[in-house]
């Protein structure tokens, strides 16, 4: 585990998120059974749904950022994180499709709201020259939670009782009730800030983030790197079982391993892009991780099955470094492009775009494995590429955050 941060206001942030992913990671592991077993809704009713309130919680993002360079990150959380324990702790009342689907489209909304204002906070705590090592840290704090979550997730899941379903719905509401606690404990001096702390360089009046080419291009190159997450999800599990003859446990192995390096090196494949130039330099690293990762991937089809286990390990070795380089790149550039005054729009902005493209990232996943190793190759082709533009892609950018 890296060490923590030197404030005390950090450390009190980075327990907000090991709380909040603990409870969420509860939510997500029997979320499904749940809605299936518990509530009685089809599995392809509760896909649907689910997507739905996905897509719409995206238009949440935009406005709630704006909102936090208003009012305050810290109020925005508060709303956020209040709706949603009323919301969660309705669910085991809940019946119906239309009320299935109204809870989870206000939760998706309320979800996505918090995104940007926690964002702007983390960087009013950390500062100019510390914020991608706090995100990096926040990240491996939530690694350790979401792992905490699935567990007791997994107990409830063995009980296999409508009250075990209920109890995690509930345990996650309460969660979030803890963060409100703990938040109300962070002293923000995010008033002052307007007054003390002018960008750079300001934006273009009358026009919007999403307007912006480079901003948009690089959102959507660090969007390209990080559907290094589909392949880890979808990807991984899909190549053992379908075109190996490996073990099944060791999908779950393999997870364990990403985990356990997320947390022990995140902070350290962070240092070095607080900078735009840094940042960029960091993606390009990440492309040429993932070009290795996939070429791995694609010599483990067909093997025998010690030589694909030993393929794999050396593919989750590569794509991890991908993912924490290009988790770092992320960081440095979205906070590196967003104007002092306007932190919370630009960053929600640029989650719009880099999750947008995410949302292919399951489908290609599956269509790379069923197409085989050509398909891996070409898709470890153009993760370089992505990589290797990075510093083009940014290039005449300036530092204009706080």
């Amino acid at each position: 585990m890296p060490r923590p941060p030197a404030t005390a206001e950090l450390r009190r942030f980075a327990l907000v998120t090991f709380v909040d992913s603990t409870g969420t990671s509860m939510y997500l592991t029997g979320a499904v059974v749940f809605f299936v077993k518990g509530l009685g809704l089809s599995p392809g009713f509760v896909g649907v749904g689910l997507t739905m309130a996905a897509a719409a919680g995206l238009t949440a993002s935009l406005p709630a950022g704006r909102f936090a360079d208003r009012v305050g990150p810290k109020r925005v959380m508060t709303v956020c994180y209040l709706v949603q324990a009323v919301l969660f702790a309705s669910f085991p009342f809940m019946a119906g499709r239309a009320a299935f689907l109204a809870v989870v489209t206000c939760i998706a909304l309320a979800t996505t709201g918090v995104g940007p204002a926690k964002r702007v906070l983390l960087s009013d705590l950390a500062g100019q020259g510390s914020r991608v090592a706090a995100s990096a840290y926040n990240r491996a704090v939530l690694n350790i939670g979401m792992g905490l979550g699935a567990a007791v997730a997994a107990g409830a899941l063995a009980i296999g009782s409508r009250p075990a379903y209920d109890a995690l719905m509930l345990g996650n509401a309460a969660s979030f009730l803890v963060v409100v606690g703990l938040l109300r404990g962070i002293r923000v001096t995010w008033e002052h800030r307007s007054a003390v702390a002018e960008p750079l360089e300001k934006p273009p009046r009358g026009r919007t983030p999403l307007l912006q080419p480079r901003l948009v291009a690089a959102a959507l190159s660090c969007g390209a790197l990080y559907l290094s997450a589909s392949v880890l999800d979808v990807g991984l599990a899909l190549q053992i079982t379908e075109k190996t003859d490996v073990p099944h446990w060791m999908i779950a192995a393999l997870l364990l391993l990403n985990t356990i390096l997320a947390v022990a090196l995140q902070v350290r494949a962070s240092r070095g892009s607080e900078s735009i130039e840094g940042a960029a330099k960091a993606n390009r690293r990440a492309g040429v991780a993932l070009l290795g990762a996939c070429v791995l991937f694609a010599l483990t089809s067909h093997r025998a099955p010690l030589f694909a286990s030993v393929l794999l390990v050396a593919a989750i070795l590569a794509l991890t470094a991908g993912e924490l380089l290009s988790s770092a790149g992320s960081w440095g550039l979205s906070y590196g492009m967003a104007p002092a005054a306007q932190q919370g729009e630009y960053l929600a902005a640029f989650g719009i775009v880099s999750q947008g493209v995410q949302v292919a990232g399951p489908a290609m996943a599956a269509l790379v494995v069923g197409v085989g190793p050509v398909a891996w190759i070409a898709l470890g082709v153009a993760f370089c590429a992505v990589g290797l533009a990075a510093p083009l892609v940014t290039a005449g950018a300036q530092e204009v955050g706080v």
